[in-house]
């Protein structure tokens, strides 16, 4: 069944998959057509803002999706939040996010999973070439 705008609630968490992408784009949902989110793409990145926008604008044609939490904040209180930064700046990639924002708007916790995934297949990656370049040690010294 297809998300639709109709089965939101105002202060909940939505992101959209960007087309093509690897990365989604979050935001909180302020009703009557409205999303709260840092705004632009990554390539726009200049100078973020948090703004309020059209859902339309936030979608930009993808698939409206919604994060559910085991525990969060109440709705009226995320939206609170997400208003109460409305015009902040201080985007970070790696701090900042718009996922950090939603998150933290949400739960009370900035945290993102995109970042999270990157930093461990970064990890994972250097594990992988540690232990090969440590077995080749190995071999080299068995072989000596």
């Amino acid at each position: 069944m297809r998300l639709t705008e109709k089965d939101l609630d105002y202060g909940d968490h939505i992101y959209v998959r960007r087309k093509g992408l690897l990365y989604s784009h979050h935001g909180i949902y302020s009703g009557k057509g409205t999303v709260i989110h840092f705004k632009g793409a990554v390539k726009e990145k200049k100078d973020p803002v948090v703004i309020k926008t059209d859902i339309e604008n936030f979608l930009n044609g993808g698939k409206l999706k919604r994060r559910d939490y085991k525990r969060r904040l109440p709705h009226a209180e995320t939206l609170r939040i997400a208003r109460d930064h409305l015009s902040k700046k201080g985007y970070s990639l790696a701090f900042n996010n718009c996922e950090h924002f939603a998150t933290y708007c949400a739960a009370g916790k900035k945290r993102s999973a995109q970042v999270r995934n990157v930093v461990g297949g970064i990890v994972g990656a250097a594990f992988a070439v540690a232990a090969a370049l440590i077995g080749k040690k190995r071999t080299r010294t068995k072989e000596g």
